[in-house]
């Protein structure tokens, strides 16, 4: 696996710098505007859990699943590549991310965690429920769903804007609720979306 690992980001290296430059922007606002640090990290964490989906239509473009049949790899490892690949990139961002957060001023870590904690769980859910749906319809078909997470991540981002400068709103016990419920759901719907995929792509014909 780390071989396929190792090709997929040589892959996000040549291709994916559109996406880079986007985060790039959005966490440069975090910096320049506290109030976008909740919703920039819920938002990069959702595009860099989505980087797979992108990868995967390079993949299909280039035969590369043709290829990768006559590589000692079952089917699984590059299923599982593509997961793991999901879970490296969000972690990045979000070590990158406190940095960032440091730097700009912010000195309260329970909010960072927490913040953190509710952008890495929702991007967790839409890899979840995206992947199986690429694997078994593809890549072009499945894109709609991704076009319609990356839409929802804005709109999430925005209400969570709103809420952390809006006074009426406890912030603090929305987020308490969040992160006790998002941990759980993340956590079952990725390990029963690793499943899913890999039976998907099991059964499916690579020719």
């Amino acid at each position: 696996m780390k071989a396929l690992l190792l090709k997929d980001f040589y892959m996000m290296k040549k291709y994916c710098r559109s996406y880079l430059l986007v985060m790039i922007i959005f966490a440069g606002l975090s910096v320049f505007d506290p109030a976008w640090k909740i919703s920039s990290l819920s938002l990069l964490c959702l595009m860099a859990a989505m980087m797979p989906v992108t990868l995967l239509a390079y993949d299909e473009r280039s035969h590369w699943n043709e290829y990768c049949a006559a590589l000692p790899y079952g089917k699984e490892a590059v299923v599982s590549s593509k997961y793991v690949l999901c879970l490296i990139n969000q972690a990045a961002v979000i070590v990158i991310f406190g940095l960032l957060w440091t730097i700009s001023g912010g000195n309260d870590i329970e909010e960072f965690l927490m913040t953190a904690a509710v952008g890495f769980c929702c991007s967790c859910l839409s890899a979840a429920v995206v992947f199986p749906f690429v694997l078994w319809l593809g890549v072009e078909k499945g894109r709609v769903l991704y076009y319609v997470f990356i839409i929802i991540g804005f709109g999430a981002s925005g209400v969570l804007k709103s809420l952390s400068v809006s006074e009426s709103v406890d912030v603090k016990a929305v987020f308490d609720v969040l992160t006790f419920v998002l941990p759980v759901l993340g956590v079952l719907c990725y390990v029963g979306s690793w499943v899913i995929s890999e039976v998907i792509y099991g059964k499916k014909e690579i020719r």
